[in-house]
């Protein structure tokens, strides 16, 4: 554990209990994240991209707490949180805040603005009521809201600025974490920008280090320095941004990539040299043995299907669990070192 990282997690892992029949006794267990570690550092932003399903939300959950972990640790500030209780667990929440995926779900209909935003302070400090209306105010010029808002209900607002009272809870308390749990995907692509703008800009002026959660890899690449790649319970893939979009080196990344909309029509290339994923995600109650990708991979060989690849670092802070990693190549198309003869296509 290096002490000069903000945030660490070591082999965090969870799985839910399914229970069938009368006595409800436990009948399996669905894998929802397993052995996944990773750290941030002060200040960046690490973003964590995968399919529905694939365990980002759940990592996100148990590093605010909200879910146990089966096993694993999280430090934080070298100190692991897992370990804490009653009133340490609740201090440490101070410095690690949360923004939901629903704007619409995740503000109590029946609060107004002013208490929903005030409700954190009102937890964790101890303020004049002066003191408190002036800081709510504050909060919502910061986060782009009319303070002349502040006695009207979550119902009386639009998508976008629900997203906006939701950032102004999370940065109440001044935390030096804030795990966004796709905060845009729920809105409308006008708004996504502008949301995705004002993280940026809050990061700079308070120094928040955030864990960035999405489904697509171009708002995450807007607002991340590095990018994790998960699959079905796993990171499959971590590196910085720049070297993810020009040197992926997994096969799920590459179907990732390629999957982006083409902006420009006139691309004709780009288009015809797609690579699309075959296949459904497998189901995590029974993961495939050996590399969990390895039923939709084209380059899968009998090694592939048998051991399982190590996550291990194949360049300088490139890390990758793979037994064939990519090699560097133009476009979305790459050389290989497993089994293949020519160009590959992914099957639709």
């Amino acid at each position: 554990m290096r002490e000069d990282h903000l945030l660490e997690v070591k082999g965090l892992t969870k799985f839910f209990e399914i229970k069938s029949g009368f006595l409800k006794r436990n009948k399996n267990d669905l894998k929802a994240v397993h052995d996944v570690s990773f750290f941030i550092d002060a200040g960046e932003t690490l973003g964590i991209v995968g399919e529905s399903g694939c365990g980002k939300s759940t990592t996100g959950n148990m590093i605010v707490q909200l879910l146990e972990p089966t096993a694993g640790e999280i430090y934080f500030e070298g100190e692991d949180i897992t370990k804490l209780k009653g009133e340490a667990l609740r201090k440490k929440r101070s410095d690690i805040q949360i923004i939901f995926q629903d704007p619409y779900s995740s503000l109590n209909p029946r609060m107004r603005v002013f208490d929903l935003i005030a409700e954190p302070i009102r937890t964790h400090e101890s303020l004049s009521k002066k003191e408190l209306e002036e800081r709510v105010l504050d909060l919502m010029e910061v986060v782009g809201l009319n303070p002349s808002y502040a006695k009207r209900f979550p119902h009386e607002f639009s998508g976008g600025q629900r997203q906006r009272i939701g950032i102004a809870r999370a940065i109440a308390l001044n935390p030096k974490l804030i795990v966004c749990d796709e905060p845009v995907s729920a809105l409308d692509v006008s708004i996504q920008s502008q949301i995705l703008n004002l993280l940026v800009k809050l990061q700079k002026e308070f120094q928040i280090t955030y864990l960035f959660i999405a489904h697509g890899l171009p708002v995450v690449k807007h607002i991340s320095d590095r990018i994790a790649v998960m699959y079905l319970g796993k990171i499959v893939e971590l590196t910085t941004k720049e070297d993810l979009f020009l040197k992926p080196k997994h096969p799920y990344t590459e179907g990732l990539l390629s999957a982006i909309p083409v902006p420009d029509p006139t691309q004709r290339d780009l288009k015809e040299h797609r690579v699309l994923i075959k296949g459904d995600i497998p189901n995590p109650v029974h993961p495939p043995s050996g590399c969990v990708f390895h039923p939709r991979c084209p380059y899968a060989t009998e090694l592939c299907t048998q051991e399982e690849p190590l996550f291990e670092e194949k360049e300088a802070g490139h890390f990758v669990a793979c037994h064939y990693p990519l090699s560097e190549g133009k476009g979305t198309i790459y050389s290989r070192e497993g089994n293949h003869d020519g160009e590959v296509h992914f099957e639709s």
